[in-house]
Parts: C-alpha cells; sequence; structure tokens
C-alpha cells in the first residue's frame, strides 16, 4: 500500500523539476506541447510555449500540481477530483499535526504536506510556469484543507479528525445536463459540484463566482462549476454533463 510518508519523500526528491500544464511526470516534448495546447487552449497557449522553450524545458520531464501526486499514487486525479474522493478532509488549522503526506488543497492547486522544519509547517508543490516543483511554507499558500485517501496509510503523532464524503440524496441522471435545465437532475450534479469544491467561492477563467448552490437550477454559476472542474480533471470543456463527467464527478 502506498504511504503519506512515501509520497512526502517522493515529492521531495522532484524539487527543480520544471512546471507545465497538463504534463503529468512527462518528458515535454513539441509533439506533447502541441497536443496540450490543442487540448488546453485557453492555459497553454502560444506565449505559455515559447516561455517553456526560453526556460529550457524541452526535452525534460515536466510536471503540473495533480501530476505530481498522480505519479506517486499511480492514480491521476484533477484537485478537484482529489477532493471530492478524499477519505477525510482536514480542518487546515490542523496543519500542525498532519502526518506527511497529507495533501494539501485549495480550489485548483494540491501540495504535499512534508512536516515541521524548525517549528515551521513545510510542504512541495509544482506551483507553476515561473516556479517548478519548489519547497515552501504552508503558510505562503491560501490552502483550505488537508486531504487523505483510504488507498494511503498515515503516521501521526496526534489523532486528527476531519469530515468524509456523504452519500449523494439525488438519483444520478441518466440522460445530457447543460446550462438552463432544471429539476432533482440537476440538484444530483450540484450536490457533486459542492463534494468537488464548489460549495465556496471560486474563480474560473478569471471571473469569480459564488458557491454552487442545490437549487436546482443549471445557471451561470453550475455552468462555470462544470466547466472548472472538467478543466480540473483534463477531460473536454464545453460544460456538458454526460456519462463521462458524471463518472468523474463520482469518483
Amino acid at each position: 500500500m502506498k504511504t503519506g510518508k512515501g509520497l512526502a519523500e517522493y515529492a521531495i526528491s522532484k524539487i527543480g523539476l520544471p512546471y507545465f500544464y497538463g504534463c503529468k511526470m512527462q518528458l515535454l516534448t513539441t509533439d506533447l506541447m502541441n497536443r496540450l495546447h490543442k487540448s488546453y487552449p485557453s492555459m497553454v497557449t502560444a506565449k505559455y510555449m515559447n516561455k517553456a522553450v526560453k526556460q529550457n524545458q524541452l526535452l525534460k520531464i515536466n510536471t503540473d500540481c495533480s501530476g505530481l501526486i498522480g505519479a506517486y499514487r499511480e492514480k491521476h486525479l484533477g484537485s478537484s477530483q482529489l477532493y471530492s474522493t478524499a477519505y477525510k478532509r482536514l480542518s487546515i488549522s490542523d496543519v500542525r499535526n498532519f502526518a506527511p503526506g497529507v495533501v494539501l488543497w485549495k480550489s485548483g492547486h494540491v501540495g504535499v504536506y512534508i512536516g515541521m522544519e524548525d517549528g515551521v509547517p513545510m510542504c512541495v508543490e509544482a506551483k507553476g510556469i515561473d516556479y517548478g516543483v519548489i519547497k515552501s511554507r504552508v503558510s505562503a499558500t491560501n490552502w483550505q484543507y488537508g486531504l487523505t485517501f483510504n488507498d494511503m496509510e498515515y503516521n501521526y503523532d496526534v489523532a486528527v479528525f476531519g469530515v468524509s464524503k456523504k452519500k449523494n440524496p439525488y438519483v444520478e441522471p441518466t440522460h445530457l445536463l447543460q446550462k438552463g435545465m432544471k429539476g432533482n437532475d440537476v440538484k444530483w450534479l450540484q450536490w457533486e459540484l459542492r463534494e468537488a469544491g464548489f460549495d465556496r467561492p471560486f474563480e474560473y477563467k478569471g471571473k469569480s463566482y459564488g458557491a454552487v448552490l442545490i437549487d436546482g437550477d443549471f445557471g451561470k454559476i453550475t455552468d462555470a462549476a462544470v466547466r472548472a472542474y472538467q478543466a480540473s480533471c483534463k477531460i473536454t470543456i464545453d460544460g456538458k454533463v454526460g456519462s463521462i463527467t458524471r463518472t468523474w464527478l463520482k469518483g
């Protein structure tokens, strides 16, 4: 079984690797860069690719934030799905008692808690193309939760209590959902989106949105949350919820 200690050690060993959006511990080639540009044109722009070339990232192993964690777990999930599939969500206020390897989470970003150094909680994160994989103080980022997973073992010095995902009380729809629809099928979607971290205000493409409410109305906030979730999972970003998006939401 994978361990928190193992994830922490793995993350530390990758400090200094370059960051490229969509890379999952992969050799960055021109072909891969172009494919990521085609899949995520709003993120992997021509300017973004030129920066990677100028920084000599080609023909080197690159990763993004969730790729750092997925490579160790051998299970690649975006930040939103990491949140929705977590066994426990721990309050960040308890960070000093976290076990090494707890995944640190904020909307759109994840890192790995590696323990205390000189009394300071530290983490490793693939922070962005301007930084790469770095070691940083936990306090330097507005982390919201620590996440643990039931397929990993953790060693705590002090018990840390968290919140587990609950069962969706609404029946899963079997047809395509999209903006403009209303009803209990939309409530199923909204419940899952809230479990994926959209129960609080979020940003998508530079715009701020309020938390997703379970009101059965597939409006602009639900639409933006769906698109942000799809982007996190690296699946087709169209705002439509069919079988693929539902499968990712269910974890």
